[in-house]
């Protein structure tokens, strides 16, 4: 009974002694598979690809200063569930790498469909008519639009355009994307004197009346125009759906 009851006690001793050695090479492991992810994936440096206004430092700084961990596959999974874009005009970004010690982000950038001039900044707004940034930079690409008066502008928030301005600026923002068209300024006189510029040419709407036919016609008009012309004025005042009154000016 004794030699029994001294067995029963030895084979609990030797199995405490298996689980703390099977704890501890649980432990080991993790502990290697940790440091092998540290390690292995510690960021070194980031590739930016796809972006075209937006420098890489910019968008590098901007990643950095939200949520950075230093290791390829944390960022990637949190980019993948929380899909951060860090900036205002980026639409989307993805992550991966080819060297885990290499983060590469591809961009997407939002279209900025106009800028104001306030307060000696540029100031773009979205396709929703949103002020989401100021910066001294003037876009190459993106129309200036004026002589038109708000109170005040603020960044996040709808551009508090006076009168009835603003449908009509969003209207001719989207037909500019929509058409492809490089315009430079939109300016106004008033409601119903809206003239565009692009190059040297000036291309004189009148008002915002049929604005869509006269907005599919404005690529042609400058194709041809250029030929024989530098810089001149195209007078579209009177057009209509019915009659493509359309003239042109020295």
């Amino acid at each position: 009974m004794e030699n029994r009851n001294l067995k029963l006690v030895k084979n609990k001793k030797q199995k405490k002694i298996n689980k703390a050695i099977l704890f501890l090479c649980i432990a080991v492991i993790l502990g290697t598979g940790i440091y092998f992810l540290i390690t292995d994936f510690s960021i070194q440096s980031i590739e930016v690809k796809g972006n075209t206004t937006y420098t890489d430092g910019e968008i590098i700084n901007a990643i950095k200063e939200q949520d950075y961990v230093g290791n390829t596959l944390v960022m990637i999974a949190q980019n993948q569930v929380f899909g951060q874009t860090y900036l205002p005009f980026i639409e989307n970004i993805s992550m991966g790498y080819d060297n885990s010690h290499v983060l590469k982000v591809k961009v997407k950038e939002k279209l900025r469909a106009g800028v104001f001039e306030y307060m000696n900044k540029n100031v773009y707004f979205n396709s929703e008519g949103i002020a989401l940034e100021s910066r001294n930079q003037l876009f190459e690409g993106v129309p200036v639009v004026t002589g038109v008066s708000f109170d005040k502008l603020v960044l996040g928030k709808q551009i508090p355009v006076k009168g009835d301005y603003f449908n009509t600026i969003m209207n001719i923002t989207k037909k500019i994307s929509t058409y492809g068209l490089e315009i430079s300024e939109i300016h106004f006189e008033n409601e119903d004197d809206i003239t565009l510029v692009s190059g040297k040419f000036e291309i004189y709407l009148g008002s915002s009346m049929y604005l869509d036919g006269k907005m599919s016609k404005i690529s042609g008009i400058l194709s041809s125009v250029s030929k024989e012309h530098k810089k001149g004025v195209i007078d579209m005042h009177l057009y209509t759906d019915e009659k493509n009154i359309i003239t042109y000016h020295k």
